[in-house]
């Protein structure tokens, strides 16, 4: 790829898509996950190495049974849409911190929400699978950086986008072969997910004390006159 494709990625996967149509976009434009070869996000160490490891936060309403580990609504549908957000396990506390506190921000009217669980990737994993229905690898793993809640803070420069390769447009029964896609990485992270005690000496447990105390909590929006 060349310098300008380099930019061009950069300015693809700047952290802003909003209308649910970033799987395709990225695709089109740079098929076959060809900007994983570059780094796309701001202040990012740099592209996601096959070798790491990277997590998702599980996060209230979504759930755990722990018994059959098996997830209950989490949103891998997010990889189709504008991506599945997730951080690398080079994050350092404070970027765990700032994911996490994002994630647990509610409106003063919603429930105090709380990190269930952890899922745990390894990159490899999530590269091989692959699809007939795309004609190669299914899901690109890219160091794309986003805006946090308050945008005049520093993006998190560990965090990562998952988005998955979609079939053709006009490809018939192409919801059920995205929902397929989608579910061959749910089945991945059945395998490894981690309590919030176990993780990090339980950094997740006083965050989640703080939220049910009352943390977290979104200024009302101010009324209009």
């Amino acid at each position: 790829m060349t310098l300008d494709s380099c930019v061009e990625c950069a300015k693809l996967l700047d952290g802003t898509a909003s209308d649910d149509k970033q799987a395709v976009r990225v695709d089109d434009a740079f098929p076959h996950c060809q900007c994983e070869a570059h780094s796309v996000g701001e202040g990012s160490p740099g592209p996601v190495d096959s070798s790491e490891f990277i997590y998702r936060m599980v996060v209230s309403p979504a759930s755990v049974d722990w018994n059959a580990k098996k997830l209950i609504e989490d949103s891998f549908r997010d990889t189709t849409l504008n991506g599945f957000s997730v951080f690398r396990d080079i994050a350092t506390d404070d970027d765990i911190n700032a994911i996490a506190i994002d994630r647990l921000s509610r409106k003063s009217t919603a429930k105090p929400r709380t990190v269930q669980a952890l899922i745990r990737f390894k990159v490899e994993s999530v590269r091989s699978i692959e699809s007939e229905d795309v004609g190669g690898r299914l899901f690109c793993v890219y160091d794309e950086t986003v805006p946090r809640r308050d945008e005049t803070l520093p993006r998190v420069p560990t965090h990562v986008t998952i988005l998955q390769r979609l079939p053709p447009a006009k490809v018939e029964d192409r919801k059920r072969l995205m929902k397929d896609g989608t579910l061959a990485l749910y089945r991945l992270a059945e395998m490894d997910l981690v309590k919030v005690e176990n993780f990090r000496d339980g950094m997740l447990v006083d965050l989640n004390s703080r939220s049910l105390g009352g943390d977290f909590v979104l200024p009302d929006p101010v009324a209009q006159a």
